[in-house]
């Protein structure tokens, strides 16, 4: 805590940041941690929300104990969903060569790997084109072969859900195919 005081200026402001720093600490740790579900990314967030509170102390410092308290809640959701979406963007579904190499590739010649090979940069760039559950379903839909039922389960959403995404994705692939005159229909 000893960090947080020596940003701040006046002694109002230092045992302000104390009273919310010891009251709310664990409570703001357990809404990033449920958001994330990690605890390093947790702990991050409830420092950056800290540091957040000393650049706005002076915005908050007259408000009444729940509103203030009511910013710092906020501030940790904002950032923690903030965060969670920056990492499922990372975490997108890899389209790379592993997912679309085939297990007999040595059984090929150099004219067919090549093919091969521009057809799968061709299909990867296309799918990541795609939204992100839209990537996922396709991928684990043609690339891993899973079936609907498989593939909302590893999901956690259901069957019909799955299909409907499916669609969904197959007509936006077709779509930009279409925009791009490589669709005849």
């Amino acid at each position: 805590m000893l960090q947080y005081l020596l940003l701040l200026e006046t002694d109002r402001e230092k045992e302000f940041f104390t009273s919310i720093y010891t009251a709310h600490r664990e409570e703001m740790f357990f809404i990033a941690y449920n958001i994330l579900h990690n605890r390093a990314d947790a702990e991050d967030i409830v420092h950056e929300s800290f540091l957040s509170l000393i650049d706005h102390v002076d915005k908050i410092i007259d408000k009444e104990p729940h509103q203030a308290w009511h910013y710092m809640k906020t501030t940790v959701k904002h950032k923690s969903y903030n965060l969670y979406r920056r990492k499922k963007s990372l975490e997108e579904v890899e389209l790379d060569e592993k997912w679309m190499q085939e297990e007999n590739s040595a059984d090929k010649g150099p004219d067919l790997l090549m093919e091969d090979s521009e057809l799968q940069e061709a299909l990867s760039g296309l799918l990541k084109q795609l939204k992100t559950p839209y990537q996922e379903v396709l991928a684990l839909q043609y690339y891993h072969e899973m079936t609907t039922m498989e593939i909302a389960k590893e999901m956690g959403k259901t069957p019909d859900n799955v299909r409907h995404i499916s669609m969904r994705a197959k007509r936006k692939l077709q779509s930009i195919l279409e925009k791009n005159g490589k669709w005849n229909g």
